[in-house]
């Protein structure tokens, strides 16, 4: 494969910003164990936790949170309060896309041969924000297909689906 640049998976919490969940804990370990495994950065925004939280996260998933702890290791995990720089190109995923924004995932593997990208991904029946969708510079349909995917689902999908688009490139 390619030398790539690297992709960051942005879990937006629009579940609930005040208290901690479980729901919470379940979605970031699931989410470490994939990013681990396709090569991805994870990065947490508008949760309602410390670093603390998150080191002390107990949970059968991902190998009893040995991937969540390896990205933090390696410095591949953060905790942010908006899009930071070193994401890159910051993209949306919707079932619905603008059409002029609208990105291939074959291409959004493309585009990691040159920049960096963050790929926001919302947790909680709300989705994303509307601010943080208009901040998007491009919108993936990981489906291409306009099927809107359970959260956990998309989370496996998306850095799978690019991942293997990258190793053909």
């Amino acid at each position: 494969m390619k030398n790539l640049k690297r992709m960051t998976m942005i879990l937006y919490n629009s579940y609930d910003k005040n208290k901690w969940h479980e729901a919470h804990k379940r979605a970031i370990a699931r989410a470490a164990s994939i990013c681990y495994a396709f090569e991805c950065n994870l990065a947490i925004m508008n949760f309602p936790c410390k670093r603390e939280d998150i080191t002390s996260i107990e949970t059968t998933i991902g190998s009893s949170g040995k991937y969540l702890n390896e990205l933090i290791e390696k410095n591949r995990f953060m905790i942010v309060d908006k899009y930071q720089p070193q994401f890159g190109v910051p993209i949306i995923t919707t079932s619905k896309p603008e059409p002029k924004k609208a990105i291939s995932p074959k291409e959004v593997a493309q585009s990691l041969l040159k920049k960096s990208c963050g790929i926001y991904v919302g947790l909680g029946r709300h989705g994303l924000p509307k601010n943080i969708l208009k901040s998007g510079e491009l919108h993936l349909d990981i489906t291409e297909k306009g099927i809107s995917l359970e959260t956990c689902t998309a989370i496996s999908a998306i850095p799978s689906t690019i991942y293997t688009h990258s190793k053909y490139l």
